[in-house]
């Protein structure tokens, strides 16, 4: 990504993990913890393993030649191949016996699907906590706006009266779901890698599971039950996630912008200098946020299908398909984090117009209460009948450009069920609103007590 776009689409601190310094502080961070558990299990000396942590820590980072780095990656087919001889010959630099220790069992995939496991965890923080801050305020928003009557929309029609916080309160229970999501699949996905060149550890002998454990426990991870190299379900899991979350903000970023159109100017993004103007248009007031997340959300499927199609591999180890994880997984992450970023800040600072909502409520000249209407009704003519006579009434009340409440008064089958007064009460939007209050209290509930109802 060009760092000219990077603040449009992306958040700073996942993309610093998913940087070339980062990974590479995470490949040592591994080869570390391997040295560590395999002296812990008596693989290799204690002093070996002293020595490169020591070595690595002080220097590693600082010695590695990227540039070098670079070149040799596009020769060897992946990046751990020339970063192990580097990192072979920084240590030893300083201890030539320890250096034989180096990388000891271990293949150039077990390295980097560690690394890349590590930088997960890692990133997984970040978007974790930006799903629950974007969770507390789409909660505040639905209590601050449960009241607030505006028009539901079907089919992008005006459909039936709903409230804003009750489109909150959706919103929150998204956000919900995807932090139980997210708590669901960590003891699962977090795992790591250690199987040797064909998933045997045979190298190892007979340690080769006592070292799996001691790896594992060295970088905090799960001890997998074997190998998976060739089985890449974790990785897509963990996408897979990214991608829902990111298509939850997409659906509130469409909703939010189709409301801040010109004719409809119900909510607006937040203000600021320079920020949703037209470089030829000066009155142009442009939902900029939602553009970002409706990016995000149009480009992470593209890269969903590519970790898809990469599940498919060959064998022990596969060819190229591992690869294209390479490409994806940090987008969408980085994707992800972005999208979450905008989001919040919209949820947050979203501007409501309550006048346009309720000149919104109007515009169909009590078309939207016909429901209401045919409903009241229906106990009294039967459910077809009244939906026949309400149908009739609302092509007459277009046909005549009169409000529906006129056309419904003058109809005997209302006057003799009806009172003036109760014609009103079915006309008002508020009082056709359902269990919109008891789900909006269903969702502050369940983010008091965690338990889902």
């Amino acid at each position: 990504m060009s760092q000219l776009y990077a603040s449009l689409f992306y958040q700073d601190d996942v993309t610093e993990i998913f940087s070339d310094q980062s990974l590479i502080s995470y490949m040592i961070q591994a080869e570390v913890a391997l040295a560590k558990a395999q002296a812990q299990v008596g693989v290799i000396p204690q002093s070996a393993a002293d020595s490169i942590e020591a070595i690595a820590q002080k220097v590693a980072l600082e010695q590695i030649d990227f540039d070098a780095l670079a070149t040799a990656t596009g020769l060897a087919g992946n990046i751990a191949i020339p970063f192990v001889k580097q990192l072979t010959a920084i240590v030893k630099q300083q201890d030539e016996a320890a250096s034989r220790f180096v990388h000891w069992g271990a293949t150039s995939q077990d390295i980097l699907d560690t690394a890349c496991i590590l930088q997960c965890r890692d990133a997984l923080q970040h978007v974790e906590q930006s799903v629950q801050q974007n969770y507390q305020a789409a909660l505040t928003q639905a209590q601050v706006y449960r009241d607030q009557v505006m028009i539901g929309r079907t089919w992008l029609q005006q459909a039936l009266p709903i409230t804003l916080g009750h489109k909150f309160a959706r919103w929150a229970s998204a956000f919900k779901r995807d932090l139980d999501r997210i708590q669901a699949m960590k003891a699962r996905v977090l795992a790591v890698q250690l199987g040797g060149a064909a998933g045997s550890l045979a190298s190892l002998l007979d340690q080769g599971s006592a070292v799996v454990e001691a790896f594992a426990q060295q970088l905090h991870l799960a001890t997998p039950s074997c190998t998976w190299h060739g089985e890449r379900d974790r990785i897509v899991e963990i996408a897979s996630v990214l991608a829902m979350i990111v298509g939850n903000t997409g659906k509130m970023a469409r909703d939010w912008s189709l409301m801040m159109q010109t004719e409809i100017a119900e909510v607006f993004e937040p203000t600021a200098k320079g920020r949703g103007g037209s470089s030829t248009m000066p009155h142009k007031r442009n939902p900029v946020a939602a553009a970002s997340v409706l990016a995000a959300a149009n480009r992470v499927p593209v890269l969903m299908a590519s970790l898809y199609q990469s599940m498919v591999q060959e064998h022990e180890r596969s060819l190229g398909a591992w690869h294209a994880e390479w490409l994806a997984l940090p987008e969408i992450f980085q994707l992800c984090a972005g999208a979450l970023s905008r989001t919040l800040d919209v949820l947050e600072g979203m501007e409501v117009n309550t006048e346009n909502m309720q000149r919104n409520l109007e515009c169909t000249q009590g078309l939207i209460m016909a429901e209401a209407v045919m409903m009241a009704l229906a106990p009294k003519l039967g459910r077809l009948n009244a939906h026949h006579l309400v149908e009739a009434a609302c092509k007459t009340a277009v046909a005549e450009q009169k409000h529906l409440k006129d056309v419904i008064s003058e109809l005997d089958d209302i006057k003799n069920n009806f009172s003036t007064a109760e014609i009103s009460m079915i006309f008002k939007p508020e009082s056709y609103l359902g269990n919109i209050q008891a789900q909006i209290d269903a969702v502050l509930q369940e983010a008091q007590t965690g338990v889902a109802k």
